[in-house]
């Protein structure tokens, strides 16, 4: 049994899904696609970050203790799709438990599994890194950037060996962005400047590319999408900075003007890429950050909603409750963006 295309749909009578995660952000996009198919969804969560969707059935347990996972014994999953999963001895625990209950397991890898993302022109050329799927840990000496797609691969391999090449899902994904997004917020945190008007720095040019995936949109491939390991980033060559600001500006009903500033001259004053400009990296550090391959991903029958719908359904969400800036993404002061713009102005006559 397993999803299977229809004149109408997707057809999803009897199938069960088995979301490892399941309350937050990307985790939540799984659970309700899954649900909108008309699957039967459990989740297996340590139940501290709230419940799951309504819906889905919970099942509260560690995945790294055995007598936990031991509560999924005896049931059969069509699909498995696991949202979180950072350490390979865990992620091993997880396979291993499941591999002869389970048809597919869909893993949510990292475009990090390229040790030469997005420092190198075609991070492609070096592989990807050497994770081992039984450790622990990441080798002493990797920064944190390293240590995280070391350790993702190491994951993948663990899925992979316990599933076969045939039945593993390998999902490297690119910047994640879509309603529920609390914990990180890039895309919220643009949404909330452009909201509040006036002149708004920008980095870079208007032509610029991103390439943001909705969550929901790598949660229906995962659901839905063959094995084999596949780059799940956005669409790519579609979108532009100025698409991206100026969806933010119609969501928000907004009348902000936008000032692009070079992104060399914004490196130099010293301006923090990523966490006090979202979604930014100046060419000299991140030539490939948005230079993403989903072609393989394109032909296995992922598919991207315009940018405009998800910018304009996350700010309906952003809406519905307080939000703030998170400690990972605080974005730019106010009082640094005037002088930061200023000063552009200054050097500029």
């Amino acid at each position: 049994m397993g999803f299977s295309p229809t004149p109408s749909g997707w057809s999803t009578h009897g199938v069960d899904v088995l979301v490892i995660g399941g309350s937050v952000f990307l985790g939540r996009a799984v659970v309700a696609e899954a649900l909108a198919l008309g699957a039967d969804v459990t989740v297996f969560n340590r139940g501290r970050s709230g419940p799951p969707p309504p819906g889905a059935r919970q099942v509260v347990g560690d995945r790294g203790d055995p007598e936990a996972l031991a509560q999924l014994d005896g049931r059969h999953f069509d699909v498995v799709v696991d949202t979180c999963g950072y350490v390979p001895s865990i992620v091993r625990l997880t396979a291993d438990r499941l591999a002869g209950s389970a048809d597919r397991y869909a893993f949510v890898s990292s475009i990090n599994a390229y040790p030469g993302w997005p420092e190198a022109a075609d991070y492609h050329e070096g592989g990807v890194h050497d994770g081992d799927p039984d450790a622990e840990a990441a080798p002493d000496g990797f920064d944190p950037a390293q240590s995280y797609g070391w350790l993702k691969v190491g994951c993948e391999r663990a899925v992979q060996r316990a599933f076969g090449a045939e039945r593993a899902s390998v999902l490297r994904a690119g910047c994640i962005v879509g309603p529920d997004d609390a914990a990180i917020g890039r895309l919220p945190w643009w949404l909330d400047r452009v909201a509040r008007g006036g002149e708004v720095l920008v980095p870079g040019r208007p032509e610029d590319p991103v390439s943001l995936v909705d969550a929901r949109d790598l949660a229906a491939f995962a659901l839905t999408g063959p094995p084999g390991t596949f780059e799940t980033s956005g669409p790519a060559g579609r979108d532009t900075r100025s698409d991206l600001m100026a969806a933010c500006a119609a969501a928000t009903g907004s009348d902000a003007s936008f000032t692009y500033v070079d992104s060399a001259w914004l490196a130099a004053q010293g301006v923090d890429a990523w966490v006090e400009v979202p979604l930014w990296a100046p060419e000299s550090e991140g030539p490939s950050l948005w230079r993403h391959d989903p072609a393989a991903a394109q032909r296995a029958g992922m598919t991207w909603r315009p940018l405009a719908q998800t910018v304009a359904d996350t700010w309906s969400w952003q809406c519905r409750q307080p939000w703030q800036p998170t400690e990972r993404t605080p974005g730019l002061a106010p009082e640094r963006e005037r002088e930061l713009l200023a000063a552009w102005r200054a050097q500029a006559t």
